[in-house]
């Protein structure tokens, strides 16, 4: 069962963010069972509870959402006779009391493969990595700050064949990067001891964009994903960004389901701060809710005008640099940075090949490129 917004008063932003994170492990974990791997472990690093409403189910907590998800599709494929699919889940905790009421949660749903592991994340990635010996792993990294030793972390995600969602708090982020008390627990997150070097030569931005940056860089430079991509999460009650997801994974299917989701999410996010400035206000719209979510997606969400253009853009610097890519990858790597769709890409395409701007070929009868369509610029190229 989906989050429920009532159970998040005060902290809308976490439904978000389970919102999210429910709707990606969904499409994540059909996707894989229908064909990659029987076995799919799911791994909250920092999994609570911490400030929850519903004290009996936890349906507003990170793992009992990944339960009551991945367990449904699960059930649903069975019931499509796919029998032997497997769900693990490993639940770390530093707090005592926190880790006392996950063992008291698993004790209660024996029927789940579950296990809980007491203490800093950090401290218990080999006996994690074991009890994920196989099978595709998915790691939720959702520290309350950056005060994590992400170079241990970067290598247990290195080895695993999986994905990973991390929560980036870029509200705390933004407000103390520049202070100078943080720059070691800012290098330990950053796993670079020297960021501050890079940090005061970038262009002019905010601190958390610019960590943000250099975070991603890190990242990449370990292995621990081919892309990177992200969405804001904004407190609805100040309309602020309090927090980043950045989705780690390997496959460009990883990449369409992040941007896919993000459409969803991002129209729950407005219809959530409309409802809170209703009630708080005690006047109604003046226009219907669905037209006011479409007005502000339009303006600034996944597909909109503005990320219409930079995605145009990107495309012709990316075909003239990698003559010859196959869509795909294209379309990945457009998507890894710029929030739009394949179906957008589709459509920006077709237009630069009618402009002569690039050349590809089409089977008789199909109007959009495959994902193995080479690209090239211009009207010509070598065969």
């Amino acid at each position: 069962m989906p989050p429920r917004v009532e159970n998040y008063q005060g902290r809308e932003q976490s439904f978000i963010k389970h919102l999210f994170l429910n709707k990606y492990l969904e499409s994540a974990a059909y996707k894989l069972f229908q064909g990659r791997s029987p076995v799919f472990n799911f791994v909250d690093a920092f999994a609570g509870p911490w400030r929850v409403s519903d004290t009996d189910k936890y349906s507003d907590a990170s793992f009992s959402q990944a339960i009551e998800t991945l367990d449904a599709v699960r059930r649903s494929l069975l019931d499509m006779r796919r029998p032997g699919l497997k769900v693990r889940f490993r639940f770390c905790e530093r707090n005592p009391a926190s880790v006392a009421k996950l063992q008291q949660f698993a004790a209660q749903k024996p029927e789940f493969d579950i296990q809980v592991f007491s203490g800093a994340f950090e401290d218990n990635l080999n006996g994690i990595r074991s009890a994920c010996r196989d099978g595709f792993t998915f790691t939720f990294i959702d520290p309350t700050g950056w005060n994590v030793d992400s170079g241990k972390i970067f290598d247990f995600l290195r080895n695993l064949n999986g994905e990973f969602l991390f929560n980036f708090m870029a509200e705390e982020v933004n407000r103390h990067a520049g202070w100078d008390g943080v720059a070691e627990s800012l290098g330990r997150f950053l796993a670079d001891p020297a960021w501050k070097a890079a940090f005061e030569a970038m262009p002019e931005g905010s601190n958390e964009t610019k960590i943000l940056q250099l975070l991603k860089a890190r990242m990449k430079e370990a292995r621990v994903a081919t892309y990177l991509t992200d969405m804001a999460i904004r407190k609805p009650r100040e309309d602020r960004i309090k927090m980043r997801l950045i989705l780690g994974t390997h496959s460009g299917f990883g990449v369409e389901v992040f941007r896919s989701v993000q459409e969803k999410v991002e129209k729950e996010a407005v219809r959530t701060r409309h409802a809170i400035q209703t009630e708080e206000s005690g006047q109604s719209q003046i226009f219907p809710e669905e037209q006011i979510i479409a007005f502000e997606t339009d303006r600034d969400g996944v597909g909109c005008s503005a990320h219409f253009v930079w995605a145009s853009e990107l495309m012709l610097s990316t075909v003239s640099l990698k003559s010859g890519i196959a869509f795909g990858s294209l379309a990945s790597e457009v998507m890894e940075q710029v929030p739009v769709r394949t179906t957008h890409l589709n459509k920006i395409a077709t237009t630069h090949r009618k402009a002569g701007l690039l050349r590809f070929d089409l089977p008789i009868g199909k109007r959009t490129p495959s994902a193995q369509t080479k690209i090239w610029v211009g009207t010509s190229h070598d065969d």
